[in-house]
């Protein structure tokens, strides 16, 4: 859809459509990011499937009509649905449309507008809030730990934290050290580093800006610091430490599952990732099984389809944890596997194991092929 007709009705929705009319100008700009606009030519037919719950239907320009749950509901125009929306039955129905004129509809995921409406009434709620608290609230909002985390939470979180000034050159988190904060930018830039697996230097890994945020592996692994992260300018950060980030995050976005658990979901469709280093990978490893080693995940996510649901192991389970908070980051449907592969009841491999099996049966091909002749 072109821009400037997207304007339009983006305009035409803020103005005339329930509950879009509720939200602030801030909330608005938003809007696009959680709805989808389909254009019909008169004639055509299209299916559309909802979300977890009762997704919204607008229709914005046209006329359709929509068949869904054995019933035909028609839409004379716009009217019909300014005030109150189709409900789409939940995923995985479908429902279908058909244009009896050229159309543009407006499919809006009815949890993430549900969303946008109570941060409005939380920003409400601090009406006194100064221009600049306003602002740092959004960052820590838009912060990818915060954005699947309930609105109370944010706000709880937020009201935990200390800003706290930083000078170019100075290093926030250093590598090895023991993790004891989590970290936001508000303002200023810096650098990664990381030491390299196979030798001692540091190798520069990412550049990170205002609303990136770092230092959350150490405080779920339990583990020291895994990166170096060094301002490259003068700014300011956000602070939440590591009793109240194990408290409101931690056990909020990590999920674990029982090894029979997770056997069961792997019968059902869930992929399977390994993030422990290759060696431990050739040792032994759960049949099915990707490997993506956590320290090459954030740089390999796009191979992962967020339409998949995972399961992600390591050791013991620190590392996974990891990985997995990485992944729910990133939108993807990922669970934890309790106590990683030391606590696998089942099956295992092991590519030297493999080996062993072919050089066996090597040895013992000519061996069969001389009594065959003999008899």
């Amino acid at each position: 859809m072109m821009s400037v007709k997207l304007d339009r009705v983006l305009d035409s929705l803020s103005r005339n459509y329930q509950p879009f009319t509720l939200l602030s100008r801030e909330r608005l700009s938003e809007v696009v990011n959680i709805v989808r606009f389909v254009e019909m030519r008169k004639g055509e037919i299209f299916q559309i499937t909802g979300g977890k719950g009762h997704d919204y239907l607008f229709v914005v320009e046209g006329q359709l009509e929509i068949i869904y749950s054995g019933a035909i509901k028609s839409i004379a125009g716009a009217e019909d649905t300014r005030k109150r929306p189709v409900l789409l039955p939940p995923s995985p129905s479908t429902s279908t449309l058909v244009a009896k004129q050229d159309c543009i509809i407006c499919h809006a995921d009815r949890d993430l507008l549900d969303k946008l409406i109570s941060w409005d009434e939380v920003v409400h709620m601090m009406e006194d809030t100064d221009t600049e608290m306003y602002h740092l609230m959004e960052q820590v909002r838009n912060s990818l730990v915060f954005r699947r985390l309930p609105l109370e939470t944010v706000e709880m979180a937020f009201k935990r934290m200390k800003c706290q000034d930083v000078k170019k050159g100075q290093e926030v988190i250093k590598q090895g050290d023991h993790g004891d904060a989590y970290y936001i930018i508000t303002a200023g830039t810096a650098e990664v580093y990381q030491r390299g697996v196979y030798d001692d230097k540091q190798h520069k890994v990412a550049d990170i800006k205002e609303g990136d945020a770092f230092g959350c592996e150490a405080l779920i692994s339990g583990s020291t610091r895994n990166e170096t992260v060094r301002m490259t300018s003068d700014g300011t950060v956000l602070v939440l430490d590591k009793e109240a980030f194990e408290e409101l995050i931690s056990t909020s976005l990590i999920k674990t599952v029982h090894p029979s658990v997770a056997k069961t979901m792997l019968e059902t469709g869930y992929d399977l990732i390994d993030v422990r280093y290759s060696e431990e990978f050739d040792e032994h490893h759960i049949p099915g099984a990707n490997l993506i080693p956590l320290f090459e995940l954030r740089n390999r996510i796009c191979e992962l389809d967020k339409s998949r649901k995972y399961i992600v192991y390591c050791h013991g389970g620190a590392r996974s944890a990891v990985a997995t908070l990485i992944l729910t980051q990133n939108q993807l449907d990922v669970v934890s596997l309790e106590g990683g592969i030391r606590s696998w009841p089942f099956e295992t491999q092991s590519i030297y194991e493999k080996e062993i099996v072919n050089k066996e049966t090597e040895a013992e091909t000519p061996v069969a092929a001389k009594k065959a002749s003999a008899a």
